[in-house]
């Protein structure tokens, strides 16, 4: 395989898409974040970290239910496979909540809660994208006939 199709190939992976998508979610949680906990104060740093994620989450699910994971077949129905999305996530959300309330109550320092916030949006997405693929999306092929 030559670079350009590596590179095409690359450009046109579930991954990136999953990637793209996370991006997405993590500029919502992110304008919920610093709305709710750091700029209006509203509530807890660490609160905000949560309340942020279930919006992200929500629009996570719905854009990589159409982008991502459009070529799978699907033999839940969609209410189903928003449940096992929130199961999934909510150890990314659990992560992320961790991380920023041990950083705020360890410290006033801004700087050092969003880097917690950014740590755990890291590990979050590494634990999403594998049980996704484990268990959301989880591909079955057609019964051979």
């Amino acid at each position: 395989m030559d670079i350009r199709t590596g590179i095409e190939r690359f450009v046109r992976s579930r991954f990136l898409r999953v990637f793209v998508i996370g991006g997405i979610g993590v500029a919502v949680q992110t304008v919920v974040f610093e709305l709710l906990g750091i700029f209006l104060h509203l509530v807890s740093p660490s609160t905000a970290a949560v309340l942020g994620a279930e919006v992200g989450v929500l629009t996570n699910f719905y854009l990589n239910n159409r982008f991502s994971f459009r070529d799978r077949r699907h033999d839940i129905p969609l209410h189903v496979r928003l449940l096992r999305f929130h199961l999934v996530v909510s150890g990314s959300i659990v992560l992320q909540w961790l991380f920023v309330f041990l950083a705020e109550r360890h410290t006033s320092s801004y700087l050092v809660i969003h880097g917690a916030y950014a740590a755990g949006i890291i590990l979050g997405f590494l634990w999403n994208y594998t049980f996704y693929l484990l268990f959301v999306w989880r591909h079955r092929k057609p019964p051979e006939v």
